[in-house]
């Protein structure tokens, strides 16, 4: 949870605002800020939904505040401003964020910011990938249409972080993989048709649950800046027309869209051999009908995930649907390492774990496991250090033995913590569900 959050402005915050403005404007390095202009949209009460006003708020004072405003079809962002001692905690990029989907929901697609090179911010619109386009001018394309927004919504998706990509761990070939075969055909696409390359537009991802299929699907949408729409068989199922009209549906409204990442999770769920399950015969057909819909298309990317891919009908997995089909399974040694050196990140005594041996204890362990190893051992730590400070200290106080000196009891999470939760651990998949996706990624994979 962070310690900061970001929400609208609000009429009551101006004085607060104003305070943070002046601060900014008047610290080393601080953006240029135009106070009439600022103070003319933070005066609009209510707030103007074409001069969004968004701030970061840390407890009960604002630290950070990002001010739009709709000119004509573009937007502006006009400032973002942090208090010195918040800044580099991820602040800014949050406020573009949030000012970016206000501005598009005013019907702006194009945003620009006018800022000096090397001033305090300037990271952040880095971060939410605007380009210099001129000397100062910083420029970003939104990869969604105003006119697509209520589409994207009404099927529960959005436009994804960045960072989803950047944050994936523990699986480095499967990046590398797309990087080659999805991404750089993308960017390099009259390259790529002049030799050939046919981008792929369908994708199926299978392995045990918890290896990070889902993850994995919605870093690929980030990482394209597409935005990102999970199809639920259980929605799907639960609309007034059945699941075979709902899914026909939602992607030929989908289809209507620029850009779009489609997911569909447990695929097998709906789309099982139609011998073994004749009931699910109008879904397949639906969902065999989809495929070619994206391949006529630029822009679109199905994507399913399955854990039971050998169950798939046979129509579905044949050569020629699925451009390629990946087995995502637990992660090996070095995955592991990476994963958990992530997940240890805030421990304040990370450098004295040994990974090696952690990272030894935990084979067949998917990342899911592995968070929640870090969990039990980080929550058995906090309550060994909590049950000393109230037995010997004051609750609020700071961890003192009886004599004055340390508790023994307030010791840091160790390398002992987490060889316990990983012995305490079942993983997720077993040796007989191994050797079946081993056998599968043998049968069923296509790159």
């Amino acid at each position: 949870m962070p310690i900061w959050h970001i929400r609208p402005y609000e009429t009551v915050d101006y004085a607060a605002t104003v305070r943070l403005l002046e601060e900014v404007r008047s610290t080393p390095g601080g953006p240029p800020i135009n106070l009439t202009d600022t103070v003319l949209a933070l005066r609009h009460e209510p707030p103007d939904t074409e001069s969004p006003v968004v701030v970061a708020v840390a407890g009960e004072h604002i630290v950070g505040a990002a001010i739009g405003r709709k000119e004509g079809g573009a937007g502006r962002v006009l400032t973002v401003a942090i208090a010195p001692a918040w800044r580099h905690h991820g602040i800014g990029s949050g406020l573009l964020q949030s000012v970016e989907n206000l501005l598009l929901h005013a019907g702006c697609r194009r945003i620009t910011t006018l800022i000096t090179p090397g001033q305090s911010g300037e990271e952040a619109f880095l971060n939410r990938g605007f380009s210099a386009t001129g000397q100062v001018l910083y420029d970003k394309q939104i990869p969604l249409r105003p006119a697509d927004v209520s589409t994207v919504e009404r099927w529960g998706g959005a436009l994804l972080s960045t960072s989803e990509w950047s944050n994936l761990a523990g699986m480095e070939d499967e990046r590398k993989l797309i990087e080659q075969r999805l991404l750089l055909p993308v960017r390099e696409r009259e390259l790529a048709e002049a030799y050939g390359v046919v981008i792929p537009t369908a994708m199926l991802l299978f392995g045990p649950p918890g290896t990070g299929k889902t993850s994995f699907a919605r870093a690929i949408a980030a990482r394209l800046e597409w935005p990102f729409v999970e199809l639920l068989p259980s929605r799907l199922a639960s609309g007034a027309a059945g699941l075979a009209a709902e899914l026909r549906s939602a992607i030929d409204d989908l289809m209507g869209v620029e850009r779009v990442v489609v997911f569909i999770d447990e695929v097998d769920e709906i789309a099982q051999s139609r011998e073994t399950r004749p009931e699910n015969q109008s879904v397949v057909n639906e969902l065999l009908k989809a495929i070619p819909l994206f391949r006529g298309v630029q822009g679109r990317l199905l994507i399913c995930a399955t854990n039971a891919v050998s169950a798939l009908d046979p129509a579905f997995v044949r050569p020629g649907r699925f451009d390629l089909v990946l087995p995502v399974g637990p992660p090996d040694a070095s995955g592991r390492r990476v994963l958990l050196a992530g997940l240890l990140e805030r421990v304040a005594n990370k450098e004295d774990i040994d990974l090696d041996a952690v990272v030894a204890a935990t084979d067949l362990f998917t990342p899911a496991d592995l968070s929640a190893v870090v969990q039990r051992s980080a929550a058995a730590a906090f309550h060994r250090a909590a049950d000393g400070t109230w037995l010997h200290g004051k609750p609020g106080s700071d961890a003192a033995g009886p004599d004055g000196g340390e508790n023994p009891a307030a010791t840091p999470l160790t390398t002992a913590d987490l060889l316990d939760a990983a012995r305490q651990a079942r993983p997720t998949i077993s040796l007989t569900e191994l050797d079946r996706f081993r056998r599968d990624a043998e049968a069923f994979t296509r790159i």
